[in-house]
């Protein structure tokens, strides 16, 4: 979704550069396999993301797989075609394939290393995997844990509280309780949409608009500060904000 609406945007800056018949001979066609978009989002937001990008010119196939793809395009698996000339696949997040060559452990479809609630591997109980690399599904959940910053922040925390501690005194980690902080994706400049997640007083809230674009950044710059640390972090966001306002939008040559 964010990779269309970007496409989108590079062609019509690429017009206000003097390429004017770039727009109308650009077309571009989102294949999802998924009932809808966003599936980790509350339904309004998917619904809104859909009507804003097909708005935008972006052609959305729903509940359409890709079955293999060649020079012409590609081949859907209910025998359909899509012509394309550039091809973009963005099929999500899987486990490094080291990951493949562990003997022993157990493996979802997604390469992740399958977890315990307590981020040991359902195997051994020596080993523990978080983030991309773990695949847990929670009691009651029918899908693993999306494998986002989030999720990954939010298990490294964990460990680092209770893993120490475990191994000193030969205790077990309790479980993880995953929070969800709610998301926000972006559609270039054109729009933006957010959710409050599952937790405080505005739970379940959705949000779209300057006010969601405001919190992508933010939390951008922040992810930006806990790398770098403070000073570095607010320098780049300086260094950025100049950027921005004497380099062109789009690199020509």
């Amino acid at each position: 979704m964010e990779l269309a609406a970007q496409l989108v945007q590079l062609t019509q800056a690429a017009a206000s550069y003097g390429a004017e018949q770039l727009p109308d001979c650009v077309t571009i066609t989102l294949v999802e396999t998924g009932p809808r978009l966003l599936p980790g989002f509350p339904e309004d937001i998917s619904d809104a993301t859909e009507k804003r990008l097909q708005a935008l010119g972006v052609q959305v196939c729903l509940e359409s797989r890709v079955a293999a793809a060649d020079a012409k395009g590609f081949t859907l698996a209910d025998g359909g075609h899509i012509e394309a000339e550039l091809k973009v696949w963005a099929a999500g997040v899987k486990g490094p394939d080291v990951l493949a060559t562990l003997d022993g452990l157990e493996h979802n479809k997604n390469q992740q290393i399958c977890v315990k609630p307590t981020l040991q591997t359902t195997v051994d109980a020596d080993i523990y995997a978080m983030g991309d690399c773990a695949g847990l599904t929670l009691p009651g959940a029918k899908h693993p844990l999306s494998p986002t910053a989030q999720v990954a922040h939010q298990q490294a925390l964990h460990l680092i509280r209770h893993l120490g501690k475990a191994i000193a005194t030969g205790s077990a980690v309790p479980a993880f309780a995953y929070r969800d902080l709610g998301s926000l994706v972006s559609l270039g400049d054109y729009d933006a949409f957010g959710s409050l997640g599952n937790v405080g007083l505005f739970k379940g809230v959705t949000f779209r608009g300057r006010l969601a674009q405001g919190g992508q950044a933010l939390l951008y710059r922040a992810h930006q500060v806990r790398l770098r640390g403070f000073w570095r972090g607010t320098l780049l966001w300086i260094v950025d904000a100049i950027n921005g306002r004497i380099k062109p939008r789009i690199r020509l040559g």
